[in-house]
């Protein structure tokens, strides 16, 4: 699998600074979603809606702006796609969207509002389902009868399903989540996440039985680069032992 890389002055960290992906989006920038959403295709060959969950080892590591992003190339790939914020207690989707928050997920899932009324249909191609009113139970809701057989409609409608999750080592509901999906994505940004906080999303994910599909670098320095590679977006590696390589 894939291992991607962003230059740090590439991808912003804070709401006010994020860039959404679009044509006007400089081209390195481009290419590299266009790579990580082609590789993610190849991991996950299966006929069906394929679900992708993205979380991170730790709060800031750019794991919303990688997943709002990730949805918009698949939009632009002509792929049917829906970005669901299942971070229910810090949702930022919204923001980065520019859309309204609630009514969303948590209100559905509790019998407030149809998932017709809460589902949005934006600009950039995709649909988007918000995180909703932050309730006081969110794991509970999260691993709920009703979030499974919310899924599973939804999987009849759609391509690709984005499930942006909560870091993994913060909460418990990334893991929870993780049996939903086709695959798991860890974002990994660069000077932030130390091996042992890796180390131990992995291990949690491993428990929980996901399949890991690899990681998502944010935040790379520059790197010495051929001419070809210039725009400092590769890598490559395996997810079950990049984060215990060093350790042998």
């Amino acid at each position: 699998m894939r291992l991607f890389k962003f230059r740090k002055k590439d991808i912003a960290l804070r709401d006010k600074e994020v860039h959404l992906l679009s044509d006007k989006t400089p081209f390195a920038i481009q290419e590299a979603y266009k790579a990580l959403r082609t590789n993610l295709i190849f991991s996950m060959p299966e006929d069906g809606c394929k679900t992708i969950l993205i979380t991170s080892s730790v709060q800031g590591e750019a794991k919303s702006t990688t997943a709002v992003n990730l949805a918009i190339a698949f939009a632009q790939n002509g792929n049917k796609v829906l970005l669901i914020d299942c971070d229910l207690r810090l949702p930022t989707d919204a923001a980065k969207l520019k859309v309204k928050g609630t009514p969303g997920l948590t209100d559905v899932l509790v019998g407030m509002n149809s998932i017709n009324e809460v589902i949005r249909a934006l600009p950039t191609g995709m649909h988007f389902l918000p995180a909703g009113t932050v309730p006081p139970n969110p794991t509970e809701l999260l691993g709920s009868d009703q979030m499974s057989m919310l899924l599973r409609s939804l999987r009849n409608h759609y391509e690709y399903i984005v499930l942006d999750t909560p870091p993994i080592n913060a909460v418990a509901d990334a893991a929870i989540l993780s049996g939903e999906a086709s695959g798991v994505a860890i974002v990994v940004r660069q000077n932030m996440a130390t091996e042992e906080s890796i180390d131990s999303a992995i291990s949690a994910l491993e428990f929980a039985g996901a399949r890991i599909l690899g990681f998502i670098f944010t935040g790379v320095e520059n790197e010495k680069q051929n001419a070809y590679r210039k725009s400092g977006y590769y890598g490559y590696g395996y997810a079950q032992s990049a984060a215990r390589a060093n350790k042998k």
